[in-house]
């Protein structure tokens, strides 16, 4: 599956990428990635679910999978993700 990224490139769908924004918004968050593991395991089956299929898929689909998936099992973290995309990607 291709990603098309917000100035038009495409490049190959990478899981470690989804796994690293989880991880990050999870530490931001306040928690540790362990403590967290089952439901960021949860989260990221869900979206890998949500995009199976397609031969390609916006950032910003990846994005709000991501986050409705997060604001039904960790509003907090969801929050932090939110919290970065305002800080630093505006």
């Amino acid at each position: 599956m291709k990603v098309i990224k917000k100035k038009g490139t495409a490049e190959e769908f990478k899981v470690e990428k989804i796994k690293g924004s989880l991880q990050k918004a999870t530490i931001d968050a306040g928690y540790s990635v362990e403590e967290k593991k089952e439901i960021l395991d949860q989260v990221f089956t869900n979206i890998k679910t949500k995009l199976e299929g397609k031969e390609q898929v916006g950032t910003d689909t990846i994005k709000g999978c991501l986050l409705t998936e997060l604001d039904k099992c960790e509003p907090y973290i969801a929050k932090s993700v939110r919290r970065f995309d305002r800080k630093y990607k505006h």
